[in-house]
């Protein structure tokens, strides 16, 4: 059986990705340690779940060995970024894979290196500090800019205090002085992110494919209109609207690094100076890809074209208007804001340009590929009994 790509990832942003290569014609095959929705996508030639990533290892090697071509690994999802990174040695001689995982994919996973190479280039983001322990949170509580958000490096030592949650936020200096004081001596290190104000609609993004002479291909932008968890997670509604700045700065810093692979950056456009900061940038394809795919980009193809030495695909112009909704997550974000945005701290989003919207476009759903929309909330309830088992 031909392979000419796996998908390292059975999310939803790996469905995303098997849809794109197998409408491009490829041969694909999907590999993850669990079942997720695009296990049952027909855009799959094959799938298959990994215990381990020795298992998984081991499997692609298999495959390597029938193949008559190397073929092209594109992963969707951190650890596989972190594993490609790893092994890259071995694997690279038997398959394609992108240059940002022999070295920057690591700088840009890691958020304190993450903000050091943003300064270093001169590009606004918020600030980061890795504080050594809860002595160290209180002395530096009155030069840190807030909001801001805490997070324990060593967990299980901060359990008790946290008590279920995942972070703590701190909207003014008074409330972080307080928090820097009732936490336990022994909680070990704390990370704390500044928290740009103001609504998530006000955040872009920007992904392409961008190749090893840093030209951007199929470039395409943006903007959330709400994401999950809300303030801090992935986009769940979002409208293809381009933004030549968001543009601009995402080429020119990619460019600057000598990012070579797919990525998707994340600004917002902070309210006290109004400058467009640097959230993040992943190195791999994110959760909203299939919106640039409805607004005619084909990032994913690009790539694969580019690493197997064929001809670049016509580049036209984004379609603006489109709207994208994961719905079982954007239902959770909007009843958040309904039930408790009035004490959050930030303020609701501004949804009202979805009315204007000229399509449609799903992070599931697909009525050629419907298996994975049936599958999804099933998958969902089995995780979440198994949590609570």
């Amino acid at each position: 059986m031909r392979i000419d790509a796996v998908v390292l990832g059975l999310s939803p942003t790996g469905l995303y990705a098997l849809r794109e290569l197998h409408a491009a014609g490829y041969a694909v095959a999907g590999a993850d340690r669990s079942a997720g929705c695009a296990r049952y996508s027909r855009a799959a030639q094959t799938s298959w779940l990994a215990r381990d990533d020795e298992e998984l290892v081991a499997r692609l090697h298999r495959l390597a060995d029938t193949q008559a071509a190397p073929p092209l690994l594109l992963p969707t999802n951190d650890h596989y970024i972190e594993l490609l990174g790893a092994r890259r040695d071995e694997l690279a001689p038997r398959f394609r894979f992108a240059g940002c995982y022999g070295g920057v994919a690591a700088e840009l996973l890691d958020k304190q290196r993450f903000h050091a190479l943003c300064r270093r280039h001169g590009v606004a983001t918020p600030g980061v500090w890795l504080l050594a322990d809860a002595q160290a949170l209180d002395d530096a509580a009155a030069d840190i800019p807030c909001p801001c958000l805490l997070k324990p490096a060593l967990v299980h030592k901060a359990r008790p205090f946290l008590r279920g949650a995942k972070l703590l936020i701190a909207r003014t200096r008074d409330e972080l002085r307080q928090l820097a004081a009732t936490v336990p001596r022994d909680s070990g290190a704390w990370l704390v992110q500044e928290i740009v104000p103001g609504p998530e609609s006000e955040i872009t993004v920007f992904g392409a494919y961008v190749d090893a002479t840093g030209r951007a291909q199929q470039g395409f932008v943006a903007r959330k209109l709400r994401q999950y968890p809300p303030g801090f997670g992935s986009a769940s509604l979002a409208l293809s609207a381009d933004c030549t700045q968001t543009r601009t700065l995402s080429q020119d810093f990619l460019r600057a690094i000598g990012f070579h692979g797919i990525c998707g950056t994340e600004f917002k456009r902070d309210p006290r100076d109004g400058r467009l900061k640097l959230i993040e940038i992943n190195p791999r394809p994110t959760l909203w890809f299939a919106l640039s795919h409805a607004a005619g980009k084909r990032i994913a193809a690009a790539c694969a074209r580019d690493l197997r030495g064929e001809p670049a695909a016509e580049d036209v112009e984004q379609r603006d208007g489109v709207l994208w909704r994961y719905a079982l997550k954007d239902l959770a974000a909007a009843r958040f804001y309904r039930r408790r945005g009035a004490d959050f701290v930030l303020p609701a989003p501004q949804t009202a340009a979805a009315a204007g919207a000229c399509g449609r476009s799903w992070a599931v759903f697909d009525g050629r590929d419907p298996l994975p929309a049936l599958m999804e909330p099933l998958l969902f309830l089995r995780k979440l009994f198994a949590g609570r088992a």
